[in-house]
């Protein structure tokens, strides 16, 4: 070969060295993905490879003393273990584990017995007739079981991708290709004196990997958790569970999951959580995060615990992730004690066992309810013990001097605020069971229109004010929506001498309405606020009444927001949010 001949042909031995060495590099960027170490170990092998190659083509390799030998022994050597490093990618990215076994020390044995018996007989001082036939056969059965272990690796690979939605069929072309191009070409020869088979295929090769690399999740080990995940994660739980990849598409779900968004779990496979769960934009759902959040469902806008585990390989492990997140999957069902008692329960973190996760498990609890519930009977009991025994004491001090008109007036105002105060309490019960319900079209417009005239006839002497749309639309619970603003207006008429009240409805930000109900009364003091937004009451910091506790509470159920403000120049506005609405001036 002339010089240049020369120049060119380790040229691009150097080329395709370097393109695999950057893919490589590539890929080491993601080794933290569940099958980057065995992918990362084809493509390092495949660089090696192209380095000897390039050694091979040096016109000063054959005068270095046992060079010649150390390249064509690391040619040789790289493509026996290729074919290994293929199987163990292929189990890993599958699903079926990368641990020993049985079965797969027995294929490394496979692997290492005819080189050790081909040693041997070189070894060994047999004539050259019986020595020749035996490395012969030794090498066509060593060819012919790693032809095997390939296409084991392959068959697994195309079965699988074959039937699953997130992996395309074009990428498991590119990678199968990718893996095949040194060996098929090498094989081949070619006739041209530039380039030998070997450095086209190891060209080819390092061009499909590159695309896969940059297109394709051939890393992430989806298919993995997709197989551990159901059979170990997803059906062993109540709640509603998502298996999400590491780019946030969805491998997996319930049926749990199915009934809350309205959507079949198969359809939901290969979609992006976010397209799938309204209200987990911006959410944390890295492995170990947990939360609450807001979304909406089938039953409207429910609040819901959230905890992100990893999911690995191990069965044991596995089952104690389940058991972190959700309890015994053979318990009893019990909604109200598991949701009480498991509602702290934190994410199972593969923190300390090495493994690598292969996706994460986003458990959703719903616990609308419970925290609700929390409130009311912190509330009601506090009512029961603290305001109906004033008042009762009140009672008994009066009915000493019955005779006394001024008393009597007294023991009858006592008397009304406890039935008024019963009635509340159980008026605030009736409508927190009502919200329980599916949600329907609720016209805010007409709500707001009737809440007003009938608060107009009950007290003459109320200014009231209606600002609103000719119908506003929202998906919603009617009669707790009525109930809500009839409360905000008794409660900004009951606390002014001359009541002036302004009701308004308009439509808001991010698809949703507002009730908004501002008087000119004395104000919400700051104490009631910070109670409200601080959550349970205790024994020394309690609010003086029931109402706003009500309206607190009907507005979570709803899925809403309340917020308070001071009025211009004095008063208080009180604007409830609710969401979904449909826009109809």
């Amino acid at each position: 070969m002339s010089f240049l001949g020369t120049v060119l042909s380790v040229g691009l031995d150097a080329v395709a060295v370097a393109l695999l060495g950057w893919v490589t590099w590539r890929a080491v960027q993601s080794r933290d993905r569940p099958s980057a170490p065995p992918f990362v170990a084809i493509l390092a092998l495949l660089t090696v490879l192209g380095v000897f190659s390039v050694l091979a083509e040096l016109p000063g390799t054959s005068a270095v003393p046992f060079l010649p030998s150390i390249v064509d022994f690391g040619q040789f050597g790289v493509g026996l273990i290729v074919p290994a490093v293929w199987v163990v990618y292929a189990l890993s990215y599958t699903g079926r584990g990368t641990g020993l076994t049985r079965p797969r020390v027995a294929m490394f044995l496979g692997i290492a017995v005819p080189i050790v018996l081909s040693a041997a007989v070189i070894a060994a001082p047999l004539p050259r007739s019986v020595m020749e036939p035996m490395l012969a056969w030794l090498l066509g059965t060593e060819i012919m079981f790693l032809f095997g272990l390939y296409v084991y690796g392959t068959y697994l690979l195309i079965g699988h991708g074959w039937n699953h939605a997130r992996i395309s069929k074009l990428q498991i072309a590119v990678v199968l290709a990718a893996v095949t191009a040194p060996y098929f070409f090498g094989g081949e020869g070619t006739s041209e004196p530039i380039a030998d088979g070997v450095t086209v295929g190891l060209l080819v090769s390092g061009v499909l990997f590159a695309v896969a690399v940059d297109r394709y999740p051939v890393m992430t080990g989806f298919p993995k958790a997709d197989y551990v995940a159901r059979t170990r994660v997803v059906e062993a739980l109540r709640e509603a569970v998502v298996v999400l990849d590491w780019e946030d598409h969805v491998l997996d779900a319930n049926a749990t999951t199915g009934e809350l968004f309205d959507r079949a779990p198969a359809s939901m496979i290969g979609e992006p959580i976010h397209s799938i769960v309204d209200g987990l934009e911006g959410t944390d759902l890295s492995a170990g995060a947990t939360g609450t959040v807001t979304l909406q469902t089938t039953k409207g806008r429910r609040r819901f615990q959230f905890s992100v585990s990893a999911v690995d390989d191990d069965a044991g492990e596995d089952a104690d992730a389940a058991a972190a997140v959700g309890g015994d999957a053979d318990a009893a069902p019990d909604a109200d004690a598991e949701t009480d008692a498991d509602a702290d329960a934190g994410p199972a973190v593969d923190a300390e066992s090495g493994t690598d996760p292969v996706a994460r498990t986003v458990l959703l609890r719903d616990v609308t309810d419970r925290q609700t519930r929390e409130q009311r009977l912190s509330v009601l009991n506090r009512v029961l013990r603290h305001n109906v025994r004033n008042e009762l004491d009140v009672v008994l001090a009066y009915a000493d001097r019955i005779d006394d008109e001024a008393v009597r007036d007294g023991i009858r105002e006592s008397a009304t605020d406890l039935v008024d105060l019963s009635d509340k309490a159980r008026e605030a019960e009736d409508v927190m069971t009502a919200s329980a319900g599916s949600p329907e079209p609720v016209d805010l417009a007409a709500i707001a229109a009737d809440v007003v005239e009938q608060h107009r006839a009950a007290d003459a002497d109320a200014e009231i004010a209606l600002s609103c749309p000719d119908k506003l639309v929202v998906s919603s619970h009617r009669s707790v929506v009525r109930q809500v603003l009839s409360e905000l207006v008794d409660n900004a008429i009951e606390h002014a001498d001359s009541p002036r009240v302004e009701v308004t409805v308009r439509a808001g930000p991010d698809g949703g309405a507002d009730l908004v109900v501002a008087d000119d009364g004395p104000g919400i003091p700051d104490r009631e606020q910070r109670i409200l937004d601080a959550g349970p009451e205790t024994q020394h910091e309690h609010g003086s009444g029931i109402g706003l506790w009500f309206v607190s509470w009907a507005v979570t159920q709803l899925g809403g927001e309340l917020s308070f403000r001071e009025n211009d120049p004095a008063g208080s506005v009180v604007t409830v949010r609710l969401y979904d609405a449909e826009y109809d001036a």
